[in-house]
This record gives structure tokens, sequence and C-alpha cells, in this order.
């Protein structure tokens, strides 16, 4: 299996890159967790739901949009459409349980 030729300075980058990733991927977690959230809840969706209406439903410390960035990259998601009985996990702030 022959691999692709890169240079020392371009796999340094790419090592850069995914340790970045990692990185803000666990601080966006961490950060979350010292808001107040307790451990994500799991939600199904129910036909018509939508991102920003969880985003409304539920207390959270995020702004709308950071809220939606949250659950998509929690969910591994590629977009921002919903599909019903699909399960989710969103932040809920521990006293809005």
């Amino acid at each position: 299996m022959k691999l692709v030729n890169l240079s020392r300075q371009e796999i340094s980058l790419v090592i850069i890159f995914v340790l970045s990733i990692v990185f803000f991927a666990f601080m966006s977690v961490a950060g979350a967790e010292k808001q107040g959230l307790a451990e994500p809840v799991e939600v199904v969706v129910k036909e018509g739901d939508t991102l920003w209406g969880f985003a409304t439903r539920y207390d959270h410390p995020f702004s709308i949009d950071e809220f939606i960035q949250w659950v998509i990259q929690m969910n591994e998601m590629q977009e921002s459409n919903l599909i019903a009985g699909q399960t989710l996990v969103i932040p809920v702030e521990t006293n809005s349980r």
C-alpha cells in the first residue's frame, strides 16, 4: 500500500489541524459542563420539530445559533434537517429539568 507523499511540514499541519478539532470539541463539552449543564438529555424528534424549536423550548446557556451548532456537532449531523423518530442529544441546564 503506497501512502501519499507528504512533506514533514504538510504532515505537521494535518496533525495540528486534527488536534485542534479534538481540542475544540473537548472544550465545547467542558464549557457546557461549567455552564450548569447536566448530562445532555435525549429527545425523540416528532413530526414538525426543528432545532430552532428545541432551542426555544429548553433552558440552556447558549444563543439559539450556538445551541443549534452544539446539537449538530454532538449528534454528528451533516445538516440541520430532522427526521421524525430520530433521537437527539441536547444540552439542558440542570435547573430546567
